[in-house]
C-alpha cells in the first residue's frame, strides 16, 4: 500500500502467552458441544494415540483474533473480517503453554463493484513450550477507510 511504511510486513507486533488447562480445554468442548471422547476423556483419547485429552482444534483460534492490529499505527478505523485461514499442526494438552506471534503477513489494495479496497492480513502463529509450531492463523480483513 502506497501510503504505507512496508517494513511492518512480517514484524510480530504482538505476543501472548496461555497455559491451558483441563478445565479451559473441557468448558470449550462443552461450549462447542462436542461429544467426541478425545475432547473429553483420557482413557478414550489415549485409546487413540494421544497421552491425554486434547483441545479442540479451534480453541487456538480465539486468542489468535486478538489484537486485531498494530496499535502503533493508525489504521483510521475498524475492518470487515474477510474470512480465516487455520492450518493446525499438532494437537493442544492440558499443561501446554502456548505463545501466539502475530505479525501483518500482507497489505494490499482490490479495486472491487465499490471502488478501491484495502486488505490486511494478520498472520499469527502458535506454538508450544517445546518450540514447536501448533497452528498457524491468517486473517485478512478490510479496512474501512
Amino acid at each position: 500500500m502506497a501510503d504505507w511504511d512496508r517494513n511492518i510486513i512480517g514484524k510480530e507486533f504482538a505476543r501472548g502467552e496461555q497455559h491451558v488447562t483441563r478445565a479451559m480445554l473441557l468448558e470449550y468442548a462443552a461450549m462447542m458441544g462436542t461429544t467426541h471422547p478425545t475432547y473429553l476423556d483420557t482413557a478414550a483419547a489415549q485409546a487413540h494415540g494421544y497421552r491425554d485429552i486434547i483441545a479442540m482444534p479451534t480453541f487456538v483460534t480465539a486468542n489468535a483474533a486478538r489484537p486485531l492490529l498494530p496499535p502503533h499505527l493508525d489504521f483510521h478505523g475498524l475492518g470487515i473480517n474477510a474470512g480465516y485461514e487455520c492450518v493446525f499442526y499438532g494437537v493442544v494438552y492440558p499443561g501446554d503453554t502456548l505463545t501466539y506471534s502475530t505479525c501483518i503477513a500482507d497489505a494490499y489494495e482490490k479495486t472491487g463493484r465499490s471502488g478501491k479496497m484495502r486488505f490486511v492480513v494478520r498472520e499469527t502463529t502458535v506454538s508450544n513450550q517445546h518450540g514447536e509450531t501448533i497452528a498457524l492463523v491468517r486473517n485478512p480483513f478490510i479496512l474501512d477507510w
